[in-house]
């Protein structure tokens, strides 16, 4: 109760003086209040929350000390920042989106990922100039920030970002179009099913599956001339996560291919479709499958 009862008192305290305060001593109140919301100690365990709550309460008067904070590399100090500085909301936008020019990449790449938290319209013209910056984390956490915050703005850039020659960048740009959900992505998505590095190529179904319906005619004819077979398996596994029962009959033909593995995911589509027709369709294959794999996935799908 003592430790708490401290924390109340240095919110009353500065609350009451943030006015005629200088920053120093400003600084030092976030300082103080800072080691015990993001600290890992015992002693301070109880003070973790109330801590946080109290530097938010002190909201745009915080934010120099915590955009100066940005730059540490350790983990629990980054969460602890990003849970205040979401608690402060709108007033630490414009502080965030004049930390993506700092030279310290720490401090720029965290200032991105809270922008992303924080879900804020208004930072998108802020982020828009860093989505082709040199330092590549920052151009993936940009892209990533620009999805979560959902404004159709980000569309254009995340597409483009799928041909970008990082991977973590191409990656966060799948992630980026599984948020933002746009028709109009269905095309390049389908192309990254066949990028090189698996992040991609998974980020990307997950967008295209969350597009659903709007892909369908898309994914229908990408299963009819598949680039890879990677790309033909997570096209598989899309149609089962859209679940429209126009997959069906294509499915129903990929379930008597000579390529096992490709059995395995119809069979496993089509559980997830549904209906009579596909229950049909797997219960025939089912009396003549042979490999293990096939059986224990139609065994599954027909439950």
């Amino acid at each position: 109760m003592k430790k708490i009862s401290l924390v109340i008192f240095l919110i009353a305290c500065g609350s009451a003086c943030l006015a005629q305060t200088p920053a120093d001593s400003i600084g030092r109140v976030v300082d103080s209040l800072f080691i015990r919301a993001s600290s890992g100690m015992v002693m301070f365990r109880d003070l973790v929350e109330p801590s946080q709550k109290a530097l938010a309460a002190m909201g745009e008067t915080a934010m120099p000390r915590l955009i100066e904070k940005l730059k540490t590399q350790d983990a629990r100090e980054m969460q602890s920042l990003e849970t205040v500085i979401k608690l402060i909301g709108h007033p630490a936008v414009s502080p965030l989106v004049a930390a993506l020019s700092s030279a310290e990449p720490y401090r720029r790449r965290l200032a991105a990922r809270i922008l992303g938290e924080l879900k804020d319209t208004s930072s998108v013209e802020g982020l828009l100039p860093y989505i082709n910056h040199d330092d590549y984390r920052l151009r993936a956490g940009v892209i990533s920030a620009l999805g979560k915050i959902g404004d159709k703005r980000g569309v254009l850039p995340s597409v483009a970002a799928l041909s970008d020659d990082n991977e973590l960048v191409r990656t966060a740009a799948g992630i980026s179009l599984t948020y933002l959900a746009d028709p109009s992505t269905v095309d390049p998505l389908i192309e990254s099913l066949s990028d090189p590095y698996y992040g991609v190529r998974f980020s990307s179904a997950d967008a295209l599956a969350k597009i659903g319906k709007p892909a369908i005619e898309s994914v229908l004819n990408s299963l009819q001339e598949p680039k890879d077979k990677l790309s033909f398996y997570l096209l598989i596994e899309i149609a089962g996560y859209i679940k429209d029962a126009s997959f069906v009959q294509p499915l129903s033909q990929i379930l008597n291919s000579t390529d096992f593995n490709a059995r395995a995911y119809a069979a496993e589509a089509l559980g997830q479709i549904g209906g009579k027709k596909a229950h049909s369709v797997l219960s025939r294959r089912a009396k003549i499958e042979v490999h293990p794999l096939v059986i224990g996935k139609l065994q599954a799908a027909l439950k």
